[in-house]
């Protein structure tokens, strides 16, 4: 009684949470715009009510098939050093369908899911405009891709695998190879390009999060071999890439960074073989019309060059950027506010001897100053330092390396007293100094000043009949106060902004007392938007927009963000807890671990439930897995099965985590599954095998067409004395190819001989291995597994001479 007094309070201390959807990855990772790709979505704890939002409307996902099992980060990340390292939450896979209208550019089209626990992360496929290949699932060693360009698609899905690719370049020149491992499950990408020799020609590694790029000089009608593994030699079914092979030049940057609409621009174009072809980093200059009526922050412009066409991105204002001095006098370099120059450190500084450019300016006490220097979103490698120096004295006054989220830089100087002074922009990223290598300085008044930025998290759930705040943030360039107004645009059916009350009527001041003004507030840096769902609505989500506009003189500025998933929710409807509260149970390894688990049914549910593993499980799961078991109508308690692997070791404590799910209707009748995460974990403290399959450890060799017997050996604990199966593990590599009748020993039998059957086909041939299984029934019902796997050589069957 008393315990479970401590597990109803247990119950009560700990809030009910459901386990939101979330997207792993797409396989393959993109396609080519106007086409229709039939991918496999890697999902985490996905119900078969999730809504699919592209945030390109033009965008369509549809589920062609039902989900699959549970996929397990496979051997060798159950064994040795490994099995300590984190691995990538399970994944269930569903069939789709992605459908790309003509008229997409190139790039990353982004996407969500929701259901009613919940919204999810983002997922990416990337949209492309050439030759698109797939790596099969099954697949020689070198795989050949076809003529250039061309994106192969491709995943690293198990330990030490090595994709290889040959591709031949039939002109010679400049090719840049791009890998872009950042798309799925993240990983650490390696890539390395070899000519026909076998010889290195260039390789790099994904060490800083951004794509590998590798350049290289190729000759016409010559082969390479692209070769892509993770850098750790990790693999994962979520490891997926896409592999771009470009002939032709590489744009790197431009002058200037910023362009004002409506105007033919006189474009410097900076990148390696722009005007040659050749490997290094060269200019060109070509005349480029932004149109008027482009209301986007970047314009995406086609140019050709000397050496093939290239696309160029420009970002937009509606005032253009000054280009930098071309001499290095001070007299030449004299700012005023306001004032933005595209700029670049093509040389060193003959004073420092460091990439660093001069400018100067003159100010009275008391005068303000917003400088800043930005790198980071125009693509480029520089990391800005700005640092101010009183003329006179010869003393710094202010300085900045990077801002709390960036590594550009930004300073407000207040002017200490009447003079001169000297500003310094500098590059501490370590680069040598070159043509690339721009930036942009900005220089502004702030009491003139009037601009404003917004932004919120990328998601929002409010449960139905409740309440939630989005909050905006807010950051203002100059000095003004005056309030932002803020609207949101597309939100579900049934969520609502609250009508915001009349402020209260000022009381009437005393007769002859003095009116004293009220002081103005300034305007809060976060705004708090309440968000009411109706408790009598369906649960909906939709992809929302925040527009934000403020208003200084006859000045108006409007601000857009999103989109921003916002999903009304129902509550979750049980609670799961381990029904063991000391620790842990021992378990031995190679069975099946029935474990106690309770149940708190929530909101009146008294339905059944099911319970399945969780997709996030603790880090270390080495093979460990459970099937999903239904709890009938009413229950409190059940046993949920827990196999784990005979190779886990006896110093081990293993965790499981466990879903609960439930299928009830939305105020409007539409059916939806409602999860619940498990309070705590089942804990297991592993002890020995109950049982053992084994073979003689020799080296056998068959031939294809034939059959042979391989002895085996089951061994079991005085704790099973049942009888036995042994069977042949059928590998899905080589389906159908080899085959074996399974064996029943009796429980006084300990030796079987598995009679192997291989069919006359050349796949065979070569060194394989097979896996023999037992399995025996602990307590007529709970599986406990022993494996081993036999190494083989196949040679070919002898030919029969003809009569």
């Amino acid at each position: 009684m008393f315990t479970s007094l401590l597990l109803l309070t247990a119950f009560a201390q700990v809030p009910a949470q459901n386990v939101r959807p979330q997207i792993g990855y797409v396989y393959p990772p993109g396609g080519k715009a106007g086409t229709t790709v039939e991918v496999m979505l890697g999902t985490y704890d996905w119900t078969p009510d999730v809504q699919i939002l592209p945030v390109d409307p033009r965008v369509k996902i549809e589920i062609t098939g039902p989900m699959g099992d549970f996929i397990l980060t496979p051997p060798p990340y159950w064994f040795g050093l490994k099995a300590g390292q984190a691995q990538p939450p399970l994944a269930r896979e569903v069939p789709a369908r992605i459908t790309l209208p003509a008229d997409l550019p190139p790039g990353p089209i982004q996407w969500r899911v929701a259901s009613a626990n919940g919204g999810s992360n983002v997922g990416t496929f990337v949209v492309g405009d050439g030759a698109e290949f797939v790596e099969p699932e099954q697949h020689a060693k070198t795989l050949d891709l076809p003529a250039l360009p061309v994106v192969a698609n491709g995943r690293i899905s198990r330990i030490t695998e090595i994709d290889t690719y040959r591709f031949t370049v039939a002109d010679a020149g400049l090719v840049t190879v791009q890998l872009s491992d950042r798309i799925g499950q993240p990983f650490h990408g390696s890539l390395t390009i070899r000519d026909a020799a076998g010889k290195v020609v260039a390789d790099g590694a994904g060490t800083t999060g951004d794509d590998v790029v590798l350049l290289f000089t190729a000759q016409a009608g010559t082969t390479y071999t692209a070769t892509v593994t993770d850098l750790e030699f990790a693999g994962d079914r979520g490891y997926v890439y896409r592999l771009s092979i470009n002939r032709g030049p590489r744009v790197l940057t431009t002058l200037p960074l910023v362009v004002k609409r409506g105007e033919t621009v006189p474009v410097e174009i900076i990148g390696w073989g722009v005007a040659t072809g050749a490997l290094k980093v060269e200019t060109i200059t070509k005349p480029i019309a932004v149109p008027a009526d482009n209301k986007a922050e970047t314009f995406l412009a086609a140019v050709d060059t000397p050496a093939g066409p290239a696309s160029v991105t420009l970002a937009l204002s509606d005032a253009a950027d000054q280009p930098e001095p071309a001499s290095a006098d001070l007299a030449a370099r004299q700012l005023a506010a306001p004032l933005a120059i595209s700029a670049t450190f093509d040389a060193l500084d003959k004073a420092s001897n460091l990439p660093l450019d001069r400018y100067q300016f003159s100010a009275k006490k008391g005068d303000a100053l917003h400088i800043r220097a930005e790198a980071a979103r125009f693509g480029s490698a520089v990391d800005p330092s700005l640092v101010i120096v009183a003329v006179a004295e010869g003393k710094e006054i202010i300085r900045n390396d990077d801002l709390p989220t960036s590594s550009d830089a930004a300073v407000d100087f207040k002017c200490p007293a009447d003079g001169v002074y000297d500003l310094l922009v500098s590059d501490v990223s370590g680069l040598a100094p070159s043509r690339a290598s721009t930036y942009r300085l900005v220089v502004e008044n702030p009491a003139e000043a009037f601009d404003f930025m917004i932004s919120a998290l990328d998601k929002l759930d409010l449960p139905l009949g409740g309440t939630a705040d989005l909050v905006v943030k807010t950051s203002r360039r100059g000095v003004w106060d005056d309030p932002i107004e803020i609207k949101l645009e597309g939100l579900p059916a049934g969520v609502t902004v609250p009508a915001e009350p009349p402020p209260p009527p000022e009381p009437m001041p005393a007769p002859g007392a003095k009116k004293v003004p009220k002081p103005k507030k300034p305007a809060p840096g976060d705004i708090k938007v309440p968000l009411v769902a109706a408790a009598d609505a369906a649960c909906a989500s939709s992809l929302v927009t925040i527009v934000a506009t403020a208003t200084v003189g006859d000045k108006t500025l409007e601000r857009r963000f999103g989109p921003i998933l916002v999903t009304s929710t129902l509550k979750t409807r049980c609670v799961v807890k381990s029904a063991v509260q000391d620790g842990g149970r021992i378990v031995n390894r190679g069975t099946t671990y029935p474990a106690d688990v309770l149940l708190e049914r929530l909101e009146g549910y008294e339905g059944p439930v099911t319970l399945q593993m969780a997709a996030t499980q603790q880090r270390q799961r080495r093979g460990i897995r459970s099937d999903a078991i239904v709890v009938p109508a009413g229950a409190d308690r059940a046993q949920f099965p827990i196999f784990t692997p005979e190779w886990l070791e006896t110093s081990l404590t293993c965790r499981m985590n466990v879903v609960g799910i439930v299928q009830v209707k939305d105020p409007k009748g539409n059916l939806r599954y409602i999860t619940g995460i498990m309070d705590g974990l089942i804990v297991m403290s592993m002890e020995g095998a109950l049982l053992k399959i084994s073979h003689e450890p020799e080296e056998r060799i068959a031939q294809t067409g034939s059959t042979f017997e391989i002895p085996v050996r089951v061994s079991r604990s005085v704790k099973m004395p049942v009888e036995a199966r042994v069977e042949l593990v059928a590998d899905p590599a080589l389906p159908g190819l080899i085959a074996a009748e399974p064996i029943v020993l009796a429980a006084n039998q300990s030796a079987a001989t598995v009679k192997l059957r291989l069919v006359d086909d050349p796949r065979l041939l070569g060194r394989r291995s097979v896996t023999i299984r037992a399995t025996a029934l602990q307590n007529g019902k709970w599986p406990a597994i022993s494996e081993t796997t036999i190494p083989l050589v196949i040679e070919a069957r002898p030919a029969v001479a003809a009569k």
